[in-house]
């Protein structure tokens, strides 16, 4: 953990799916990212701490709804275990630690402040949460204004390298840096020289968008489209037909659930399996 409350360093598993739809891992790559060299006031603890009750609450502000939703169970399931071991070992302070459980949705429309609220009145000390980097900077100030730490499981926004969450923000997934650079070299070593990146217009998408493009021409490598879209269209036909017009040889595609979208329009455009 870096001096902001982001990994210093990680492991990106490379994945490759075959025209059966199965995947196979290809190989692992570790990967470091570097440490904010001056720490702003603003991003160390300050102010007033919070008066407790001596119970320790864990607010969940993750995806029950919205196009993020599948990845909700899952995520309520580790926080799940995680409250039932701890009260198995004893608890903390000789107390059960409890849990209040929140919808994160995914931003359209954006319930996450109304949902933050409601767990901040709960008691909440510490809030787990959002999934997605839009969602968490709709309520980080919120949060961290209010003296509760948020610690997010998938937030890789670059804009929370430096942001100024007075020490109380945290997340184990490590910086869109890292993964732009992963991506980029993967591509490189791939043998590709002329790609097309094709990316949601959010925190998440544009942040690893812009890394993914600035490692990858570092790296000797043109960028000939880069498309930024709008997650809650209709249809992507508009987009897919600017990437196929600049003959790209590989496209990158960040993306969430619309992804099923996308994908089939890529294939019926001639691109990919049938291009």
């Amino acid at each position: 953990m870096n001096s902001t409350g982001s990994p210093s360093a990680a492991t990106v598993g490379i994945y490759q799916f075959g025209q059966d739809n199965n995947y196979k891992n290809v190989r692992y790559i570790n990967g470091t990212t570097p440490d904010q060299a001056n720490i702003r006031a603003d991003q160390k603890v300050s102010g007033p701490i919070p008066k407790g009750d001596g119970t320790l609450t864990f607010g969940t502000l993750l995806p029950a709804t919205g196009d993020s939703s599948f990845l909700g169970a899952p995520q309520f399931a580790g926080v799940d275990l995680a409250i039932d071991e701890i009260n198995k070992a004893g608890g903390v302070l000789g107390k059960d630690v409890k849990q209040l459980k929140g919808d994160s949705g995914d931003g359209s429309p954006n319930i996450a402040p109304s949902e933050t609220d409601k767990l901040l009145r709960g008691g909440a000390d510490v809030i787990i949460g959002a999934a997605s980097s839009s969602v968490s900077l709709s309520v980080i100030d919120k949060i961290t204004g209010a003296g509760v730490v948020q610690i997010s499981a998938g937030n890789t926004s670059t804009a929370f390298d430096t942001y100024p969450d007075h020490g109380m923000y945290f997340r184990t997934a490590p910086s869109d840096v890292l993964q732009g650079q992963v991506m980029a070299q993967t591509i490189s070593e791939d043998g590709h020289s002329n790609i097309a990146i094709l990316a949601r217009q959010d925190a998440y998408g544009e942040a690893l968008a812009k890394n993914v493009r600035s490692f990858y021409e570092e790296s000797g490598g043109k960028v000939v489209s880069y498309v930024l879209y709008d997650a809650t269209a209709a249809n992507y036909t508009a987009e897919v037909e600017k990437v196929k017009a600049q003959h790209p040889d590989a496209i990158v595609l960040i993306s969430f659930d619309e992804a099923k979208k996308i994908v089939p329009e890529l294939i019926k455009a001639g691109i990919g399996q049938n291009g």
